[in-house]
């Protein structure tokens, strides 16, 4: 019988989460990122994402920042922490930059990402696209996001990671197809991953609904 702990798991878990987005925007952001709602969601084919002004409580709207739960077992905690840092400077670009269509790494985001020791990537590796519809990062040795994980305190790391780990197989029937959406006329087509497709209806283009 595995071992019981003293604490309710649900505040144990995001008095965690709640720590670690504060000292990471001290640490990273000077303070001047606000308060949103932190969250796990199990959304396919990412390690996080970045949702503006999606929760609401009477007049007060709050943007969201969730990570995968799925993921949290077989990814270090540094690495965990990055993606949460990554879906920071979406909240730091969407409330002080400029950002672009919904999904979008743009350049001004990859400028941002790099200067707080994470270096943009679409292959999550060294020559990889800094900007596009899906960016990942790998860390920079040395940089400012490796040194503040290395001060953070062991306290503000999640203790708790999810037993269910990726389907592989559902994981690679998933990539096969996914949804465009025209953001004008809300016409639907779907394609392989990736795609640059154009309403010529509309003038526009399709938005990534899975991204």
């Amino acid at each position: 019988m595995p071992k019981t702990r003293d604490i309710a798991p649900t505040r144990e878990q995001f008095t965690a989460f709640e720590l670690q987005f504060a000292y990471f925007n001290g640490a990273l952001f000077e303070g001047a990122l606000p308060t949103c709602l932190l969250n796990f969601s199990r959304k396919s084919k990412t390690n996080g994402f970045f949702a503006p002004e999606r929760w609401e409580a009477g007049k007060s709207v709050r943007h969201e920042i969730s990570l995968n739960p799925s993921t949290l077992k077989t990814r270090k905690p540094i690495d965990v922490a990055s993606t949460l840092v990554h879906e920071m400077v979406h909240l730091w670009q969407h409330e002080s930059g400029d950002p672009s269509r919904t999904g979008y790494h743009n350049h001004e985001w990859a400028s941002k990402m790099e200067s707080i020791g994470l270096m943009p990537s679409a292959t999550a590796a060294p020559g990889g696209a800094r900007v596009g519809q899906r960016v990942s990062h790998y860390i920079i040795e040395g940089g400012a996001f490796a040194k503040a994980f290395s001060k953070m305190p062991k306290s503000h790391l999640l203790p708790w990671s999810c037993g269910e780990e990726p389907d592989a197989k559902k994981a690679t029937a998933a990539k096969a197809k996914t949804k465009y959406s025209c953001p004008s006329c809300e016409a639907n087509v779907w394609g392989k991953p990736g795609l640059a497709l154009l309403c010529v209806d509309c003038d526009v283009v399709y938005l990534d609904l899975e991204a």
